[in-house]
């Protein structure tokens, strides 16, 4: 996690190749190294982001849509730089917003400020030592969000033009194929990014974070995105936080289940 290999999430991603190679879904996968941390989260962020945009921009040269099987949510940015295209909207999957600052922020937790970073409200130099841009936010939609903190987290959520379908005992509290139909009024492609807490507990013990009641069942997510790939053609994925060792064996199907519908979305 943030560029840490001694983190549980560090064991996801093996974890989840493993599975979807067993499902036959035979992909060529690429290994990033992640140095050793050294306690500063978002300096290692940039390392490795820097490691894994290099990756990603090889993927995208050789005509392949890249998936990312990540511990963090922090890499986000980077895989938007290695796919570069600017044109691309955001579907984004998760329980958190991730739209902390560090001037909003108590814990100072570095994912947590993640999609701030992708509309550029904060940390630019994220996007230059990765040569890329911000996303602009109106161009992002954001589902499953249930976990807000501190009050100023949401009270910046609200405020900004990130569309929110909020999630509360597990049902949409708003509208999915309005948001994602005014999603598509602008842009024809997106970027998936799918924290597996965003899952309600029932099938989602298996994350870093713990786990917020409430969340999105298998058969929603199945649905969402059933209708994302129906709207969108999609660039790009990433599925971030499995932690294998948290799993009572839920998690992992409906991982798999997941990525193998993105692997076949259509990329154009």
């Amino acid at each position: 996690m943030a560029g840490d290999p001694s983190h549980p999430a560090a064991e996801g991603p093996a974890a989840l190749t493993a599975a979807l190679g067993e499902t036959g879904s035979r992909l060529a996968a690429r290994r990033v190294s992640v140095p050793p941390f050294a306690g500063d989260a978002r300096a290692a962020s940039i390392v490795v982001g820097r490691r894994v945009a290099r990756c990603v921009g090889e993927i995208v040269a050789d005509g392949h849509r890249p998936i990312a099987l990540t511990g963090s949510c922090d890499v986000v940015p980077a895989v938007l730089a290695g796919i570069r295209d600017g044109r691309a909207g955001v579907v984004w999957i998760d329980a958190h917003a991730d739209f902390n600052t560090p001037g909003s922020s108590i814990s100072g937790f570095w994912p947590g400020m993640t999609l701030a970073v992708v509309v550029g409200d904060c940390c630019e130099e994220v996007w230059r030592a990765l040569g890329w841009r911000a996303v602009e936010p109106q161009r992002v939609a954001l589902f499953g969000t249930r976990s807000l903190s501190p009050a100023e987290e949401a009270r910046r959520l609200e405020s900004s033009a990130v569309q929110v379908v909020r999630w509360q005992g597990g049902l949409a509290q708003d509208d999915v194929e309005i948001a994602l139909d005014r999603l598509a009024e602008d842009i024809e492609r997106v970027y998936v990014h799918l924290d597996l807490d965003a899952l309600d507990p029932a099938v989602g013990l298996g994350v870093a974070d713990p786990p917020v009641p409430g969340g999105v069942s298998a058969g929603q997510l199945a649905e969402l995105l059933d209708q994302v790939c129906e709207r969108f053609a999609v660039v790009g994925t990433t599925v971030a936080t499995y932690v294998p060792s948290r799993d009572d064996g839920s998690t992992l199907p409906v991982a798999v289940a997941a990525i193998r519908r993105l692997i076949e979305a259509r990329p154009e």
